[in-house]
């Protein structure tokens, strides 16, 4: 079946948008970007708490890993002022001696998100690990409404176990 020359040649002429199609497609364009942008803020909102929890969580094995390693106790401790996590060495004088490697302290964490250690229901800045892999029990929070992760640090193996609350 062949089509006629006068045809193409008329379909060619024609081509293009009407204003009133542009328009239209601007507008649900609008409507689909007004409805994803929120959705987008929010899952922003999430990585970015997710990604403190599990920085705060590496710091808390780290702590763990380096006492084990050198037969001495390590202190992992959060900073309110500096919003960040350090690792020190506890020397034989009960004195912290404050690590310098890179991988020894977090990011500062942005100050919309909550950073909360807990040990027996009262607020504290430290977690001790001891060389022989143990610890101290603590929980550690952090929150950036409505996102909630929970980090918390048995006693018995200085094993952090990091869980969240869905919103």
């Amino acid at each position: 079946m062949s089509i006629p020359i006068a045809k193409i040649e008329a379909s060619r002429t024609g081509q293009g948008f009407t204003l009133v199609e542009v328009i239209l497609v601007a507008v649900v364009l609008g409507l689909l970007l007004t409805a994803a942008v929120p959705r987008f803020q929010q899952t922003a909102q999430r990585l970015q708490t997710e990604q403190a929890a599990f920085s705060l969580a590496q710091l808390l094995r780290y702590a763990h890993e380096r006492a084990v390693i050198q037969g001495r106790a390590a202190v992992w401790v959060w900073n309110v002022e500096e919003r960040r996590a350090r690792v020190a060495q506890l020397e034989d004088d009960g004195q912290r001696q404050w690590l310098t490697e890179h991988v020894a302290r977090s990011r500062p964490i942005h100050n919309d998100i909550a950073v909360t250690l807990a040990r027996e229901g009262a607020e504290v800045d430290a977690v001790t690990f001891f060389p022989d892999g143990t610890s101290d029990a603590a929980t550690l929070r952090v929150v950036h409404h409505p996102f909630s992760y929970t980090i918390t640090v048995d006693a018995a193996t200085s094993q952090p176990v990091l869980s969240t609350t869905a919103p």
